[in-house]
This record gives C-alpha cells, structure tokens and sequence, in this order.
C-alpha cells in the first residue's frame, strides 16, 4: 500500500498542485523521525560542543528536526505566496508552561523558518501566550482543543492579538490561524466511558463518533458567529470498521460542510486509497447532520461532553485538567523523554566518551 501510494503521489510532493498543503510536528512525531534517522542526528549530536547540557542538546535535536521540515516545505510556501506550505511546530512541554516560557519559546521555534506555524496547547496559559505572539505577527496553530469553550478563548486571544498588532503597526499580512480540534480523542477517552458506566448509560461507538460531531458542529457555528480569520482543523482522525468488515470515517464523511482543514496520517491517506479503489471514495458531506434526539439525551446526561458541547461549559483553569487534554498532553511527555533517552545514549556511546574525556581535566574547568 505504501508503493501504490507513492505512485500515486507526484514526485516533488512539495509543489503547487500536490494536494498536500503543509505538515504537523509534535514531540511523538519529532521523536519517532529522529529514532528512525539515528545515524543523522548522532552526527547532529557529536557536531555540538562537549560542554553543552543535556537538556539544550534536546532542544537542539527538537529545533533541527523542525528546520529540515520545514526546509522541505519552502517551495510550496515561497510558490503558493504562503499560503501553503506551513509548518506547525509544536512547543514541547508547551502543556505547563505559563505564558511567559511559552511565547520565549514560540519565538524561538518561529525564528527557525519563514513558515513556522507556533503549536500551542489550549490551556488558560496557552491562550494568554497566543494573544502575545498574535501581537507580534506570528502565525498560530492552538493544539489540544477539547471543547467549545476552549475555540472560544482561542478566537478572543487572536481577536485581541490581532488589535494590538494593528495599533502597532505589525503587519499581519502573511499571518495564519488555525485551531486543531482533536476529534477522534475527544470520544475515545476512557473518562467519557466511565462516566457512561457510573450513570448507567450504554455508551456505544456510534454515541461516541455522535459526540464528536455534535461538538464540531457547535465549534462551527461558534465560528460562524465570529468574523474570524481562523479555521478549524480536524485531527486524530480515525476509521472505524462496522460488523460487516466495512470501513467508515465519519470524520471524513460527515463533516465539512463548513470550511474545514484536515490532519491525514499515512493511515488515513491509505484507507481513502482503499475506497477510491473500490470505486466508493470519500466526499464531505454537503450539509450538517442532526444528531439523533434519544442520542443526544443520553450525551447530554454526561458532564464530559456537556463540558465540551456548551459554550462556557468549562472554565479557563479547567481547560488543562480536562480529561482527553491530560492524555494528549501525557503522550507529549513521552515524546520528549524519548528524545532526552536518545540523548543520554548517544552521550554514553563510545564515541561521545572519548571526545569528552578531556572535560575532567583542569584546563576545561578553565575554559
């Protein structure tokens, strides 16, 4: 499947009229290109000076993976007079940093390339470093969005962002938004069910993918609502197979009658493959889908999903405690250990072990 895709996709993927507009990182995906491409950035690693802490060679690695990432998409954003071709670079352990660290570093990652897209996470902190880099002309992307309440922080942040920087003279021309709904999270998380199970609901995969799309679809209408130069962008998409052995994405399917972005994994490019071949492929629906009434009754029994449904469903400092971010957020975490193990293990091979050596001696103390 992977050959078939590959030939089917044009040889400079990363032109105009490539269908592939951009690309995402977070510290997972950063880890796992970085594990795949050891010998490389071993070299990165034994290029940088002895001295340097373990923790500024983590950022280092972080910090090229994302420059030879976006190296890559410079032809499409230089072609497309960017409008394409963008890099979401996410701020790792963005999650619990306040706003001060997270617009220190969301500057850093934007200096990198001309088409870095800063990744932020959709906590009450988060949302107060957005409004500051907005000011400053930076190009946003707010990633773990849960909830209704948090798309509308998100708007406001960028809304008042946007004012100060047109009182300052900031040009924000060239200046995008997005906010990455992660959708296919949203319902599989395990607090969803055990509430379901506390308050004696049967809560089925189809009342999940249900609640999914009745929270897109608040989302969209709250966007509708706002003049905002914002989009919505669907990630975490997932398939799911029915009885029959049939495969369905209703992330796909029944969405996009509002304008909408999508995040496609090499999982999700091959199954829309699967159906194109089969002769059914995948179209967005055409208008919004009414959500079951018996349905929703049984959703809006549960404080989850009223909490991500409602418009102030949940408050700013909730926003980081809300069940499906801790995980988004725990899986972040990961990453970036990951990568600090990759570290430690190419400073313990053999060869890191010589070139240090002369670190215990007296004249390095000087130095």
């Amino acid at each position: 499947m992977q050959a078939f895709i590959a030939d089917l996709l044009p040889k400079e993927w990363d032109q105009p009229g490539s269908a592939l507009s951009g690309a995402t990182t977070n510290p997972v995906l950063i880890s796992h290109a970085v594990m795949s491409h050891a010998a490389h950035y071993r070299d990165v690693l034994n290029g940088l000076p002895t001295t340097m802490p373990a923790h500024a060679r983590v950022a280092r690695l972080y910090d090229q993976s994302i420059v030879e990432a976006a190296e890559r998409l410079l032809p499409l954003f230089r072609q497309s007079r960017h409008q394409a071709g963008w890099l979401s670079a996410q701020i790792e352990g963005g999650h619990w940093m306040n706003r001060d660290a997270l617009v220190a570093r969301g500057l850093e990652l934007a200096a990198l390339a001309p088409n870095i897209m800063i990744k932020i996470p959709g906590s009450a902190q988060g949302y107060h470093a957005i409004e500051h880099l907005v000011a400053q002309g930076c190009s946003i992307n707010n990633t773990f969005c849960f909830s209704v309440s948090q798309l509308d922080a998100c708007l406001k942040a960028i809304h008042a962002g946007r004012q100060r920087a047109q009182a300052n003279g900031v040009n924000l021309k060239r200046a995008r938004y997005v906010v990455s709904f992660m959708i296919g999270r949203l319902g599989s998380e395990v607090e969803f069910v055990r509430q379901a199970r506390s308050n004696r609901i049967n809560l089925t995969r189809t009342d999940m993918r249900w609640a999914e799309l009745a929270v897109y679809q608040a989302m969209q209408a709250l966007m509708r609502r706002r003049d905002t130069p914002a989009r919505l962008l669907l990630c975490s998409i997932k398939v799911d197979t029915d009885a029959r052995g049939r495969e369905h994405c209703w992330h796909l399917q029944r969405t996009g009658a509002e304008t909408t972005l999508y995040t496609l994994t090499p999982a999700i490019l091959e199954f829309l493959v699967r159906r194109a071949q089969s002769g059914r492929p995948i179209e967005p629906s055409p208008q919004w889908l009414a959500i079951p009434d018996k349905v929703l009754d049984r959703l809006l029994g549960l404080s989850y999903f009223n909490q991500a449904y409602f418009e102030g469903g949940l408050a700013a400092n909730e926003f980081a405690r809300q069940p499906a971010f801790l995980t988004a957020a725990n899986d972040a975490r990961r990453g970036v250990e990951r990568l600090h193990r990759f570290v430690s293990d190419t400073l313990d091979g053999p060869d890191c072990v010589a070139r240090s050596a002369p670190r215990h001696t007296g004249m390095e103390q000087r130095a």
